[in-house]
């Protein structure tokens, strides 16, 4: 008989979590929707990469770091990109952060 009732409460939890994620879900899109010209240049290439560094991408869109990093801080504020590792730049031979879209459509 307990064993029911944990799978009772079980499957509650996960119709919950089902919940907050359409929510979140929704949240994302509004997000990608509201990105800036060069915030949306800058997720295209990350998304075409799949993981990426900053120099990678600068590379990719043939502009200066410097246009790439503020808008890699501003889109991961927003949470549509994540840190993916730490791990060797295959440009510069220096270990520099990876990043990786959060979610794709």
């Amino acid at each position: 008989m307990k064993l029911i009732k944990l799978n009772k409460k079980k499957k509650r939890k996960m119709k919950k979590k089902q919940r907050v994620k359409d929510t979140s879900l929704l949240a994302y899109a509004e997000v990608l929707e509201n990105l800036g010209e060069r915030q949306l240049e800058v997720y295209k290439a990350l998304y075409d990469l799949k993981e990426a560094n900053n120099t990678m991408i600068s590379e990719k869109l043939n502009l200066s770091i410097n246009n790439i990093t503020p808008r890699i801080n501003e889109m991961r504020a927003y949470g549509i990109i994540r840190q993916s590792k730490k791990d060797i730049c295959p440009f510069t031979k220096k270990k520099t952060i990876f990043w990786k879209v959060s979610r794709r459509f």
